[in-house]
């Protein structure tokens, strides 16, 4: 087996931005986010929203400490390399600074829990004490073929903290994972949890030590909408997401309610909150419970072959007739 050295996948939660800025350049980090090649003066449609006239520059602060910021002349939004991976995904400081180092391939997470759950499709098996990162590698046409299957594109990959990983590592032992294999990072509390995801293995398909209290896509929610969508998974968050432009939330588990003070919130954030779970017996059950206890509507996919959640209603039948069959439901 191929050796790593360990000492590169350490998550240090002290990682300052001078840490950083040691190894990349303000420019690199820009540049990697806005998706091009960027120096300051040039204008470009602002990638924090739509804009169809270009608004968005970079320049050097004034005080001549040779710091690059960005500023959006409609919104007057300003700020450095940091701020602006704050504002473009939705984080905190500390979480941006983390995402940066990691999509740099300074760190790796290295999560640690009292419990941890390894699921695969049949069954869930306990584990405690065990340290989980990964080796994050390139995407490649396989993978871009996958989630396209299910209308998801790399921008929203992107947005959700989805990425590719060539390598899992239980207490410091690596071991290969399958060609399509994933993990999913969420930030709560300045904390990260992690969700691996392999959806053709023989073995397990789920390995999971995420809080299940952190709801799949909440850091990525507007403050404010007309209809929120609670699902099951993250694939059907992303699916919804690049289909219907409907923001969505998904529990870690099928098992797990909500405190009542969450869907509080949801409630005061948005003007209406729909349930849309698998159309099994476990989804049908879940969505009985939470109309009965959060008074909330639940709607389900279609019966048809092969289908059973809204990414896979995508995939059976493209997005623009998914589209039309979640409207109908709705109405």
């Amino acid at each position: 087996m191929e050796k790593i050295d360990l000492n590169l996948f350490v998550y240090n939660e002290t990682i300052t931005k001078n840490d950083i800025l040691n190894v990349i350049s303000q420019q690199d980090i820009f540049s990697r986010y806005i998706g091009e090649p960027m120096e300051s003066g040039y204008k470009i449609n602002s990638p924090l929203r739509n804009d169809n006239v270009p608004s968005f520059t970079l320049f050097y602060h004034k005080s001549g400490d040779g710091t690059l910021m960005f500023y959006d002349f409609a919104t007057k939004d300003c700020g450095d390399c940091v701020v602006f991976v704050t504002k473009l995904f939705g984080l905190g400081y500390k979480q941006a600074l983390f995402k940066i180092a990691f999509d740099f391939g300074l760190s790796k997470v290295e999560v640690t829990s009292e419990r941890r759950e390894i699921i695969n499709a049949t069954r869930v098996i306990e584990k405690s004490n065990v340290e989980i990162g990964v080796n994050k590698r390139s995407w490649e046409k396989h993978d871009v073929k996958y989630w396209k299957s299910f209308g998801i594109t790399k921008a929203t990959l992107a947005k959700y903290n989805v990425i590719p990983i060539k390598y899992l590592f239980f207490n410091n032992n690596a071991s290969i994972v399958d060609k399509h294999s994933y993990a999913y990072l969420e930030f709560k509390d300045d904390k990260i949890t992690y969700k691996i995801y392999q959806p053709f293995s023989s073995q397990y398909k789920w390995i999971n030590n995420a809080n299940y209290t952190v709801h799949q896509g909440y850091t990525q929610l507007p403050k404010k909408g007309k209809l929120l969508i609670i699902t099951k998974s993250l694939k059907d968050v992303m699916s919804i997401y690049d289909t219907l432009h409907i923001p969505a939330v998904g529990l870690q588990s099928e098992s797990v309610m909500m405190k009542d003070s969450v869907m509080n919130e949801y409630k005061a954030r948005f003007e209406k909150v729909i349930c849309l779970f698998d159309n099994d017996k476990a989804g049908k059950n879940l969505s009985v419970e939470f109309t009965e206890r959060y008074s909330v509507p639940h709607f389900f996919m279609p019966e048809l072959k092969d289908v059973t959640d809204f990414s896979d209603l995508v995939k059976k039948v493209g997005s623009v007739e998914a589209k039309k069959i979640f409207n109908e439901l709705i109405i």
